[in-house]
């Protein structure tokens, strides 16, 4: 049985350049991955795909016995998950950087739908904008929380153990 990768792919294919949370994930699977495997590429969790990245996304699917490309498209992403989820279990993790307004993808839209949750109005379209920010502010509010609308390890941790998919 295949396992799905959580969050889904986000549709927008991660390369050298790519900036964000999703980017945050993918490294924290990578790290995790090649610490299993003893494998000697680890890659800082910035957010920044950068040659160190690639690198490394490079010698996972060399060593996952897929197109070595350097890019993370949905089929790398999925991989990537199931060999993490593998080791790991299966669940969602703090992609590794705090997400605020202005990011966005895959992981801001699985924060949003954990959040539409408490606050229904909410739109869940992966981007992380006012709404967002607002929203998470009142999630903040409500767990005694700093109420600063970043989304946190802190708030991340707090939002997940609340509400379920």
């Amino acid at each position: 049985m295949a396992t799905t990768a959580m969050p889904a792919f986000g549709g927008k294919t991660l390369q050298s350049g790519s900036q964000g949370p999703d980017v945050a994930l993918v490294q924290s699977w990578l790290n995790g991955i090649h610490t299993q495997w003893n494998a000697v590429h680890t890659v800082t969790v910035d957010g920044i795909f950068g040659s160190g990245t690639a690198a490394s996304v490079k010698a996972f699917q060399t060593l996952d016995n897929i197109a070595v490309t350097g890019k993370v498209d949905s089929h790398t992403w999925n991989r990537l998950y199931s060999q993490y989820a593998g080791i790991f279990g299966e669940g969602e993790i703090f992609p590794g950087i705090s997400m605020k307004s202005g990011m966005s993808g895959a992981t801001v839209k699985s924060a949003q739908v954990r959040l539409k949750y408490l606050i229904p109005n909410l739109v869940v379209d992966g981007n992380y904008g006012p709404n967002t920010k607002s929203a998470v502010q009142s999630f903040q509010i409500c767990q005694r929380l700093t109420a600063d609308g970043v989304l946190g390890k802190i708030t991340w941790d707090a939002l997940y153990s609340q509400v379920s998919d």
